[in-house]
């Protein structure tokens, strides 16, 4: 009997225990279920950002950017505040660009105040002690265009040769009675001598116009025995490799549009109307250095260049009485710089 109460106690015990736990169970979960633990609020997504351009300095209206470094400054803004029809991302779509409206340091760039500079805004503004340059037109061809290896840009000499005429007297000694009479006679006849000079240095190219491309329809039935070419006049497509290995020639002439200021364009106009042979000596890059030069005619190649001379040696008479007196070797001043 005492085991079995014993029994009884220990099983009801063992019942107490599970109610109270099965209790604090149940009442734990309702609790959790009327004060839930609040979550933590999620973070925003962070606004992504762009990169536009600004003034660095005060810009005035009509300003070309020949240096966007020295002008412009990228600036992070949200993007959010970016304006795709307005806004600039980068310097370059800036660089050479003209502004056509003021701003002030700090203001954003519009794309609608940017334009392609004109002519008379490509000039280059003038260096010290001297006036600044205008632009000069000049036809050249393939030989005295540089075999059309100029590029806009680049700077060129221009080397001219002229045919000047001299009258020179002869002395025809008479004969006879003619001889006691009238004394000798003088024969005159004019010759051409040259005379060669670089005229100007370090004249900049600014364009190069073009004439426009005549192009033949292909026969019809039949194929064009022609290369293509594009409209500066470059070879386009089969037969371009030619072009760039020096395998063809370019024909016809075009326009050169130099950099000058008026004294050089008056030797150039001079030289043209002279009828001189002109032509361009391109110049390495980075080539600024000025050459002084003599020039070249027959006695200053005799005299200065080791000419031979050949025989019977030429001469020219000024007088009878003087016809062989040496005559001294005129040698140039020293060049000017235009």
């Amino acid at each position: 009997m005492r085991r079995s109460a014993t029994l009884i106690l220990l099983v009801g015990a063992i019942l107490i225990i599970g109610s109270i736990v099965l209790y604090l169970f149940v009442t734990q979960s309702q609790g959790a279920g009327l004060n839930p633990t609040p979550a933590l609020p999620a973070e925003p997504t962070p606004i992504p950002e762009v990169e536009i351009v600004q003034a660095r300095v005060d810009i005035p209206a009509n300003t070309v950017v020949r240096s966007a470094q020295d002008l412009l400054v990228l600036v992070t803004i949200p993007q959010t505040e970016f304006v795709e029809q307005q806004y600039l991302v980068s310097l370059s779509e800036v660089e050479g660009k003209l502004i056509t409206r003021s701003f002030r340091a700090g203001e954003t760039i519009l794309r609608s105040a940017l334009t392609d500079p004109g002519l008379s805004q490509q000039l280059p503004t003038a260096e010290p002690n001297r006036a600044r340059d205008k632009a000069y037109p000049f036809l050249v061809n393939n030989l005295s265009g540089v075999a059309d290896q100029i590029k806009p840009g680049d700077f060129v000499d221009v080397v001219a040769t002229f045919s000047l005429p001299r009258p020179v007297a002869r002395v025809i000694p008479a004969e006879g009675e003619q001889a006691t009479e009238t004394g000798p006679l003088v024969a005159v006849e004019n010759q051409q001598l040259l005379s060669s000079k670089t005229l100007l240095q370090r004249a900049q190219v600014l364009r190069i116009v073009r004439p426009p491309v005549a192009v033949e329809p292909t026969p019809e039935g039949g194929s064009s025995t022609g290369v293509a070419v594009d409209e500066t006049g470059a070879v386009v497509g089969p037969g371009s490799e030619l072009e760039t290995t020096g395998g063809t020639i370019t024909p016809g002439s075009w326009m050169l549009v130099l950099a000058l200021n008026d004294q050089e364009a008056e030797l150039m106009e001079f030289a043209l109307a002279s009828d001189a042979r002109v032509v361009l000596v391109l110049r390495g890059a980075g080539d600024d250095a000025f050459e002084p030069t003599i020039g070249t005619t027959l006695d200053l190649l005799i005299s200065e260049f080791g000419l031979p001379m050949p025989e019977p040696p030429p001469y020219y008479v000024v007088a009878p009485e003087a016809q062989l007196t040496p005559q001294p070797t005129r040698t140039p001043a020293p060049t000017r710089i235009p």
